[in-house]
């Protein structure tokens, strides 16, 4: 097997890409700029744009299974993110190749009382969750016409590199001896996702692909802690246990909502920590057996030394 990784300078793609190799497995990526990326043994860069199909060619030579990690700042999802999704999906469709997508509950709802599972309603109460479920249709119309896709759907993803994740935001501030924030109700339930046991599990099930149907889903339950929970592991990798929280500034961010497109898509998913939202995980596990997991306070603390570099 070998693998070609598209957003290998973001989160999920970069986690992705090291589980890859970590397991021995070759990867391709195709990048912007190659300079961004240390050099990893294993590890072929293509430079080029991913919207550019001469470029995307080039970077699949060879490979078999295509991961999708490429995203695009919220203001920009509509139409780019459909634009990436439809580049992948038509070289896919291409050269028989089986896409690894990594999703999340944006186009799951309106219903979140009970954890969710592959089979729940989309009907999702923002537009970020339609455009997601568009993304999704198209991926599965490419397994009618050759390809294959494994969807792995995951809360909120932390650890690894990157500085948008919602980890990031929320303990910004503490790493420099200011206080944790917290973004929601303290008595709801929120998923997390840990990136590196989402690079794994993506591995696990690339290698046992053949045993799929050409379209699968499989939802990834990872961490799933109130904020005290949350807050007493991140006072644990601070080596504080008295550091204290603050609430995140919506009412402030409330006064730039017309102003700025980034403000106003964050208020749209602002319901994502207002409900008790958490990941079914039985079918991944009766799949897997094992579901690659660490436990919360060693990836948290993982996740406060390392974000923020793209060390290899």
């Amino acid at each position: 097997m070998q693998v070609t990784i598209l957003g290998i300078t973001g989160g999920v793609g970069h986690a992705a890409a090291h589980a890859f190799l970590d397991a021995g497995i070759p990867v391709r990526a195709l990048v912007r700029d190659a300079g961004r990326v240390p050099p990893r043994e294993g590890l072929t860069l293509v430079e080029g744009d991913a919207r550019d199909p001469e470029a995307l060619a080039r970077a699949i030579e060879g490979s078999d299974v295509l991961f999708h990690g490429l995203n695009l700042p919220y203001p920009d999802w509509d139409p780019g993110m459909f634009e990436l999704t439809e580049a992948v999906a038509t070289v896919a469709e291409a050269h028989g190749l089986t896409v690894l997508f990594p999703g999340n509950v944006y186009g799951l709802g309106p219903d979140f009382i009970e954890a969710l599972t592959e089979e729940d309603a989309h009907q999702p109460p923002s537009r970020k969750g339609a455009l997601r479920n568009r993304l999704e249709a198209r991926l599965r119309q490419a397994t009618e016409a050759g390809a294959r896709c494994i969807v792995l759907r995951a809360g909120d993803f932390f650890g690894g590199i990157g500085q948008s994740s919602w980890m990031y935001h929320l303990t910004d501030g503490a790493r420099t001896g200011g206080p944790i924030q917290i973004a929601g109700p303290t008595d709801v339930l929120h998923a997390w996702a840990f990136l590196p046991d989402v690079g794994k599990t993506f591995v696990l099930l690339a290698q046992r692909r053949n045993e799929l149907p050409p379209w699968a889903v499989f939802h990834f339950e990872g961490h799933v802690v109130t904020a005290p929970t949350w807050v007493e592991a991140v006072r644990a990798g601070l080596g504080d246990p008295t550091r204290h929280t603050k609430g995140f500034p919506w009412m402030w961010m409330q006064l730039a909502r017309p102003f700025v497109p980034m403000v106003r898509e964050l208020f749209e998913m602002r319901y994502l920590w207002n409900e008790p939202v958490r990941m079914d995980g039985s079918k991944l596990r009766a799949f897997l057996g094992e579901v690659p997991h660490t436990p919360l306070y060693d990836a948290v603390r993982q996740a406060l030394a390392g974000e923020g570099t793209l060390a290899a």
